[in-house]
């Protein structure tokens, strides 16, 4: 399986639809709970129950216990205060997972890049942002919509390659080439 580093910073990853953001996420937050860490999502809908179930199949249940789901609708500012409560009250949460928080095209509205901000800014654990891409136009596969605006440590980008299962992470210094299977991904 692959495992990233979550070391307290915040990540913006930006996806090409439909490439598996939200596996990655899903995939961060077992590698939390398999750490003996606790786990926020905050989504408007939950991450789907057969891909979660996949990724989590080899944990002890009672683990499971350990990951939390909040909603991400409405007022953007209410539910990042929400959060940012649930992650001082809860002992141990290592990971926050914000998946799908804006318009999946344009660029970002300045309230969700304020609200954001001011989130991350007051978060201790680490923080994986998940969003999907635009078109870059100089050559790059992707660009990180609101990637100058966003305060974050990392800006992470996941493409499609070519075949079905395989795709290129693009982190900092790194390219990693990843295989989607059933259990998530793992180092192709």
């Amino acid at each position: 399986m692959w495992r990233a580093e979550l070391d307290g910073s915040t990540i913006h990853l930006a996806v090409e639809g439909g490439c598996g953001g939200t596996t990655i996420g899903i995939q961060l937050a077992r590698q939390a709970i398999q750490d003996g860490g606790r786990v926020l999502w905050a989504a408007p809908d939950l991450p789907d129950g057969i891909r979660f179930s996949q990724i989590f199949a080899d944990l002890n249940p009672s683990a499971s216990s350990r990951f939390h789901g909040l909603n991400l609708g409405g007022n953007l500012d209410l539910a990042l205060e929400s959060l940012s409560n649930a992650s001082n009250m809860l002992p141990g949460v290592s990971l926050i997972v914000l998946d799908d928080y804006c318009p999946d095209s344009g660029r970002m509205p300045k309230n969700v890049i304020e609200a954001l901000n001011k989130f991350t800014f007051n978060t201790k654990c680490t923080v994986l942002m998940i969003s999907k891409g635009g078109e870059a136009m100089d050559g790059t596969p992707l660009i990180a919509r609101g990637r100058s605006s966003l305060n974050h440590d990392q800006v992470w980008l996941l493409v499609r390659a070519n075949t079905n299962s395989i795709r290129t992470l693009f982190q900092e210094q790194n390219e990693v080439s990843l295989r989607l299977e059933e259990q998530g991904f793992i180092l192709a």
